[in-house]
């Protein structure tokens, strides 16, 4: 169901919740340019594995504090975090920060805030690191230096797991809900 939630920072939010009421719950945050619609296929594969599924949309505003709100108010306590190259960068915060709320953490293209991303920019020096099992998905060459030098910031089982196919090829979508509905069997 899609609706719409006003988050602590005085904006509202797109977030699609869906799924089976009582099944683990997975956190997406989406990346800049897809909307909760682009995780259709994805999150189709996570109902059938009984994994209850909130999308957040993304937008440039949101902070932890806002997530954390958010989840708060569709009445989650803890979840499967995933985040998709610029939810990502949101996703590595928020686990490295919030062990109260995530249990594990799956991430696509995107390196831990304190590895220098693809142009060479760390995004934040003092992130902590993550302690929690991590998979890193990735797309490139490039995306997986990244993520394999983001591997020291990860107290926890660490998967670097190479995309097959096209990024938005359905091998793909098969591949990221196989890697979510792994981390919801490991913690």
């Amino acid at each position: 169901m899609l609706t719409t939630v006003p988050t602590i920072d005085g904006f509202s939010v797109p977030v699609d919740v869906a799924g089976p009421e009582k099944g683990s719950v997975v956190v997406l945050l989406g990346a800049g340019h897809h909307g909760p619609a682009a995780y259709g296929a994805v999150c189709q594969r996570l109902h059938t594995a009984s994994l209850r599924t909130v999308i957040i949309a993304p937008d440039p505003r949101l902070t932890a504090k806002s997530v954390v709100g958010i989840l708060d108010a569709v009445d989650v306590k803890w979840a499967v975090l995933v985040g998709d190259r610029l939810g990502g960068e949101l996703a590595w915060e928020l686990a490295a920060t919030r062990l109260d709320r995530f249990t594990s953490l799956v991430v696509v293209d995107r390196g831990h805030p304190r590895v220098a991303d693809l142009t060479g920019v760390i995004r934040d020096e003092d992130c902590p690191a993550v302690e929690m099992n991590t998979t890193a998905l990735v797309s490139t060459p490039a995306a997986r230096a990244v993520a394999k030098a983001s591997q020291r910031y990860v107290y926890g089982d660490f998967r670097l797991v190479e995309m097959l196919g096209r990024r938005n090829a359905q091998e793909s979508t098969a591949q990221l809900a196989a890697e979510i509905v792994m981390r919801t069997s490991t913690w």
